[in-house]
């Protein structure tokens, strides 16, 4: 009898951006802004076999209050140019950036995008965001006046946006074509899509190739797999790999990852940062309180609360339900503030040895939660060093997860499903 069917483990990289999970302040961190950096992750990327590092969008410098928040990044580079110099320094991995549809134009995108897809072999990717209304609002002051609409438009409008951008793609193909010149053809840029809304579920069924998803537990990413997968059927497509997003604390042995883990907490959450945290969600001035007490007694604004929730990249969308469960896991566990808020907002998901993670990732794979991850190390950029140098060579051990790369384009590696005695269905 045959060996059961292993199905392969996607993995991508994810470059942070102004988000207070990275360790800015580690001693170990390097620049946020320097060119150089970029090109350690990204070939530190390509070393372990990864199918594409992804940059954010920044369209506005993030405040609250009228201040920069603490751990906001002064003029981030924009991607699309610094993924045009990492396509000469790199030969595989895809190469994908973040373009917002509310606040940019079909034309310039389809071009901007085809000439990374030409400069990098057939590597460009473009994950696409309509921008949330929190930071949409910000973002507009950028922009034209009267750019920002409610969500469920910015949605049909997204929808309408990639169809226009493919459009110009097809036509752009035939006049190459009429000209003597190459298309691109089938290996155009491959589109990712963010976000876990209904309406964000409907347009990646209908575009993606990806979709960059936030992260539950298994049994709740089980149900999110298979509505992607129904949605996705519904129209005819094949379903987009399902990737979350993740980080990880690695440690030679699980008590020494949680150690490691409980000194990155602390460097992490701040008082500044714990306060500006739960402002985030309870919408009120608490500059005041005492973040190392128990959560306020008093409820959040429900308005700013929902903006908050539904803003969000995956997890609990109605915000009286995410309150109550922070309540509950306060209470029951007796956690301050500071405390609640580095497990409930927690992105370091993964914690153990090398091989406890990557037994975990793999069951997550496995048991249809998810087809891989986007790794977001928390220092930068040597954290991705150390997950391709401890972490990979556990899941080739598994014989999940390639030596090499099997093609040369991004399309060919998420389309790439063969891997030890069987595929990935």
């Amino acid at each position: 009898m045959s060996a059961p069917a292993r199905r392969r483990v996607h993995l991508g990289a994810f470059y942070p951006n102004d988000h207070h999970h990275t360790l800015w302040g580690h001693p170990d961190a390097g620049s946020q802004i320097d060119y150089s950096a970029f090109r350690h992750f990204t070939t530190s990327a390509e070393r372990g076999i990864f199918d594409f590092v992804f940059l954010a969008e920044a369209n506005w410098l993030q405040e609250h209050r009228g201040a920069v928040v603490e751990h906001a990044i002064l003029d981030k580079p924009d991607s699309l140019t610094t993924l045009a110099a990492l396509a000469a320094e790199t030969t595989n991995i895809g190469l994908v950036a973040t373009i917002g549809t509310t606040f940019s134009d079909p034309y310039h995108v389809a071009r901007q995008l085809a000439t990374v897809q030409r400069l990098s072999g057939g590597r460009a990717g473009w994950n696409v965001v309509t921008s949330h209304t929190t930071f949409g609002k910000g973002a507009s002051t950028n922009f034209r006046p009267g750019r920002m609409v409610e969500h469920a438009e910015r949605y049909r409008a997204a929808d309408r946006f990639i169809t226009e951008v493919q459009a110009w793609w097809s036509q752009a193909d035939a006049a190459h074509r009429s000209a003597g010149f190459a298309p691109l053809g089938d290996d155009r840029p491959t589109i990712v899509q963010a976000g876990g809304s209904p309406e964000g579920r409907d347009l990646a069924a209908r575009h993606a190739s990806v979709i960059f998803a936030g992260r539950s537990s298994i049994q709740g990413s089980q149900e999110f797999y298979r509505d992607l997968h129904a949605r996705a059927a519904a129209v005819g497509r094949p379903a987009p790999l399902i990737m979350p997003s993740t980080a990880f604390v690695l440690g030679d042995t699980a008590a020494d990852a949680e150690e490691r883990l409980r000194e990155w907490r602390a460097l992490e959450m701040t008082p500044k940062v714990a306060t500006f945290l739960l402002e985030e969600v309870w919408g009120v001035d608490l500059s005041d309180y005492d973040v190392d007490g128990p959560l306020p007694s008093f409820d959040p604004n429900w308005d700013h609360a929902y903006g908050y929730t539904r803003g969000r990249v995956g997890g609990e969308r109605d915000a009286r339900v995410l309150v109550g469960q922070w309540r509950e896991i306060a209470e029951r566990d007796k956690l301050s503030v500071r405390e609640l808020l580095s497990v409930v907002l927690a992105r370091r998901d993964f914690v153990g040895t090398p091989r406890q993670v990557a037994d975990e990732i793999n069951e997550w794979v496995q048991s249809r939660a998810a087809d891989g991850f986007v790794v977001n190390p928390s220092i930068v950029p040597s954290g991705m060093d150390e997950f391709v140098n401890r972490v990979v060579p556990e899941l080739q051990e598994l014989a999940v997860y390639p030596t090499e790369y099997s093609g040369a384009t991004l399309r060919a590696h998420i389309g790439d499903v063969a891997i030890g005695a069987g595929v990935r269905p």
